[in-house]
């Protein structure tokens, strides 16, 4: 590539707040360290849209397509499932927590179509999230079930609820939460529960702080789906997580940029687990922190 021409784009589309900035600028520079700018002549571009907003969202993977972009990332599942809507050509490399079958984006999780690739955090830890929240609130039988507005009423959601249910004697309440404007009021909604377990919701993972905060208000028990939750204040998370998702990113990238087709090349999944515990935010919620319970946590601050 000459110095005059403009170098390819690799689009990256997500909330246009610090956040998803940095998140961006964390990934650019793992591809530096792979080299994928330098090899492949392209530049990584970042596109802020509230990717909740359905119509918003449309018109910027619209626009991003019409700029010839030689792949599109998509960090968030509602990217995902627009971007795939608006092209089977464009490669894509995603990140998700959700079941990819379950948003429709493929036929099973061995067979992706021929423009995606990615990684994918869906790995089946809610049974043990609720082991482990039942093990330190054994008493709890309400619980809410915290989700977003789009997951209520899905098949994965609903099978996970029938089965802990009857397993355990439990009664669950589904809690849809939208933006973090609107949190307090769905928390509210949900009336009296006993303990709290979160899902990887949308309003937690942009607005995390705020987020622990008003669910920690209620003083109740509670499990979150990431380390950086308790880092937040949360009493106890349990994750599946990569050591470095950037790098496992870049390096799906790379491989589409050199000519894989993108259908082909596996789609990583977490390798690591991990259970964090909060312990004064926890002690505070009621939880009970057995010395076996607080031996088996990766991390207790």
């Amino acid at each position: 590539m000459s110095s005059r021409e403009e170098p390819r784009r690799v689009m990256y589309v997500y909330f246009d707040n610090d956040r998803s900035r940095a998140a961006f600028q964390q990934l650019d520079a793992a591809c530096e360290s792979l080299g994928v700018q330098r090899r492949h002549g392209v530049a990584l571009e970042f596109i802020g849209v509230d990717v909740t907003e359905g119509a918003a969202l449309s018109r910027a993977i619209a626009k991003a397509i019409a700029r010839a972009p030689v792949a599109i990332v998509a960090p968030a599942s509602e990217v995902l499932v627009e971007a795939s809507r608006q092209t089977g050509t464009i490669p894509i490399v995603f990140v998700t927590h959700q079941d990819p079958v379950q948003l429709k984006v493929a036929a099973s999780l061995a067979r992706f179509p021929a423009n995606l690739t990615g990684i994918s955090f869906h790995i089946g830890v809610e049974m043990k999230m609720l082991e482990l929240l039942r093990e330190a609130a054994p008493r709890a039988r309400r619980i809410g079930y915290v989700v977003n507005r789009d997951r209520s009423n899905d098949s994965d959601t609903l099978e996970f609820l029938e089965a802990a249910a009857t397993r355990h004697d439990l009664q669950w309440k589904v809690v849809p939460v939208g933006a973090l404007a609107s949190l307090e009021g769905d928390i509210l909604a949900a009336g009296s529960v006993d303990a709290w377990f979160v899902t990887k919701v949308t309003a937690l993972d942009q607005h995390r702080d705020p987020f622990v905060a008003i669910l920690g208000a209620t003083q109740r028990p509670a499990v979150y789906p990431s380390q950086r939750d308790v880092r937040a204040g949360a009493p106890m998370a349990y994750e599946a997580a990569f050591d470095d998702p950037y790098s496992a990113v870049a390096r799906q990238i790379d491989r589409v940029l050199s000519g894989v087709t993108p259908g082909d090349i596996p789609v990583e999944r977490p390798k690591r687990f991990g259970l964090s515990i909060n312990f004064e935010a926890a002690r505070a919620s009621g939880m009970r922190l057995s010395p076996e319970l607080l031996s088996r946590a990766d991390i207790v601050q």
